[in-house]
């Protein structure tokens, strides 16, 4: 068998090129700070607007018909409570982004690792002993196959994989193809392809890839994510790092 139901994160021997990292962070604004700000300057821009508003009309008003400040002093009063709302949206904003320093910092304790996440595509590189490949079944199959496929879409290796559900299959390639013959470094795929005991019946199957952290950041919505290669995972999505 080619695969095994045993948890690789204690197995696995990762003897791999030392990769570049990227230490600096993103500070990309969030939705929500570039919401404050259009807030901020909106509310800036209106209250210039009706102070004029009001200047004009105090300096042409009748002196035998003076204007009614009730309204004026609503209006007043109705844009110091927005302000006083923004400002307190800008305070805590502020104190997530110190938050968020703080964890970034934690984070940075990443960069380098290899770590195991959902995805199928890697980079085999010269040195490496171990790739730390699996996948999960939505439900039990009759026939699993596992490929390889290189850079090109071409299947180097196949190999016959476990077939029950619930549980996450280790796939153990050896960085050979078909013909026992060793691969060169480059990029490849897992594909994992079960076959189900029903007819036009279709097997969801998860694969699970892994690399090297080079860079640490966020994501729009403010989520920490770590960079792997190109591309950017949740920690909420890393299910092991080495």
């Amino acid at each position: 068998m080619a695969t095994t139901n045993t948890d690789y994160g204690s197995s696995w021997n990762l003897n791999q090129a030392k990769t570049k990292t990227d230490t600096s962070t993103k500070t990309t604004k969030t939705a929500d700070e570039q919401k404050l700000d259009t807030a901020v300057k909106g509310l800036g821009d209106n209250f210039e607007h009706f102070l004029k508003l009001l200047t004009t009309q105090m300096q042409n008003q009748d002196p035998l018909k003076p204007m009614d400040t009730n309204d004026m002093t609503k209006q007043l009063v109705d844009f110091a409570n927005v302000e006083q709302n923004i400002g307190s949206n800008s305070r805590l904003d502020k104190l997530l982004k110190l938050q968020n320093a703080s964890t970034n910092s934690t984070n940075l304790a990443y960069l380098g690792r290899t770590v195991t996440f959902e995805g199928d595509s890697f980079d085999y590189t010269q040195g490496m002993t171990a790739a730390p490949l699996a996948y999960e079944l939505e439900k039990s199959a009759k026939s699993v196959r596992v490929d390889i496929l290189d850079s090109k879409n071409r299947v180097v290796r196949s190999m016959t994989g476990e077939t029950t559900a619930g549980t996450k299959h280790v796939v153990n390639w050896d960085f050979r193809d078909d013909g026992g013959n060793a691969v060169q470094p480059g990029q490849y795929r897992l594909n994992i392809a079960p076959v189900s005991e029903k007819k036009d019946d279709i097997i969801k199957a998860t694969p699970f890839t892994f690399g090297t952290v080079n860079g640490i950041g966020s994501n729009k919505d403010g989520e920490t994510v770590v960079s792997v290669g190109s591309v950017e995972v949740p920690l909420s999505k890393l299910s092991k790092v080495y």
